[in-house]
């Protein structure tokens, strides 16, 4: 099999289960929804745990504040204090808090983890991106966390608005990665040349959380050509084995080289209409990995290309697994979009004439 028909097969493979966004296999492990503590104002006092707010008032999230404080324009703050009952033992988890009129910065147990668009005097609204951001296991506890969300709202509707997931929820596709590469990345949209090359100096590239929308972590305003990076050592209980790189879903084309050779991409193709172009970001990414071009230490490279709204490797699973779970995860992925098989049968048929 040459490498071109591997390309080609993990491209089909890939899309096997494709159309429906909430693919993920999420399990929610706090519901935030409903009454939180809530004030006007600005103070930065308001984000660490021990913060006297017994004078607050309470209202219920997601839902704008106007249905409290009518005509209100400013900045709130709002509190929760929040339980889980069971944690992974490590990595992270996601918190999903829905569309926040205008700006926010969020903190859990005193510290930010995660801000989207930009607060006075650079103003930039972000009224339209769905926030999500990354929380290390570390940081949480079983009981008594504390979440602390800071908003301007420049006019019209403020505040928390709505939301389909409000929590913290755990990707069980994940967990079915041999090689966990979710996590932090390096990450730039400056182009210095063989980006893709494992010899390019990337250490004074920005770190970026991987899988997580780059607009939720200040690229909200960029669309176009950026790449990411990530560099690993090969454990020796996969070497000589065959293997597959899971990227989850990406926003909206992509290529991706290891060691500097492409091993997969989707791309804009010309008759990719067929199967409607603005679905690519709904494609599940699994490519086979040659194995002539493993080594001790590897280099992924993902060259990313956004033509609008949301950008970057924005859903996972990431890692790199077995064939045995690959076909597992697969499964999972047709069982959580409730596909028939004519459906995606049809897809392969309509991708397979693309190649003639």
């Amino acid at each position: 099999m040459t490498r071109k028909f591997i390309i080609v097969y993990l491209f089909i493979f890939a899309v096997a289960g494709v159309f429906k966004a909430e693919a993920s296999d999420w399990r929610s492990l706090a519901d935030l929804r409903g009454n939180w503590l809530f004030t006007v104002g600005d103070n930065p006092v308001w984000a660490t745990p021990s913060a006297d707010v017994h004078d607050w008032d309470k209202i219920y999230a997601p839902r704008a504040w106007e249905n409290y404080y009518e005509g209100y324009n400013g900045y709130g703050w709002y509190r929760k204090n929040f339980n889980i009952q069971s944690l992974p033992a490590s990595g992270y988890v996601m918190l999903f808090l829905g569309y926040i009129d205008d700006v926010d910065e969020v903190f859990i147990n005193g510290k930010k983890i995660g801000q989207t668009g930009k607060f006075p005097p650079n103003f930039r609204t972000a009224y339209n991106v769905e926030r999500q951001y990354a929380v290390p296991v570390s940081l949480l506890k079983r009981e008594n966390n504390v979440i602390a969300v800071r908003v301007f709202d420049e006019g019209g509707d403020g505040g928390i608005l709505r939301a389909n997931r409000f929590g913290l929820y755990y990707d069980r596709d994940q967990a079915m990665m041999t090689l966990d590469l979710s996590g932090t990345w390096k990450f730039s949209i400056d182009n210095f040349g063989n980006m893709n090359s494992p010899a390019t100096d990337d250490r004074n590239w920005a770190d970026i959380y991987v899988p997580m929308k780059w607009d939720n972590q200040g690229y909200g305003d960029f669309d176009g050509i950026a790449w990411y990076h990530k560099r690993f050592s090969l454990p020796e209980s996969l070497k000589g084995r065959e293997l597959y790189l899971v990227l989850g879903k990406i926003d909206d084309f992509d290529k991706v080289y290891l060691n500097g050779e492409k091993i997969g991409e989707v791309e804009d193709l010309p008759g990719y209409s067929r199967f409607r172009q603005d679905r690519a970001w709904q494609l599940y990414r699994i490519y086979k990995i040659p194995s002539d071009l493993l080594r001790n230490k590897n280099l992924i490279s993902v060259e990313v290309k956004d033509i609008g709204l949301d950008g970057g490797i924005y859903e996972g699973p990431v890692g790199i697994t077995t064939e045995d779970e690959v076909k597992a995860l697969r499964e999972n992925l047709q069982r959580n979009n409730n596909n028939d098989d004519d459906s995606w049968h049809s897809i392969i048929r309509n991708l397979l004439h693309l190649f003639d």
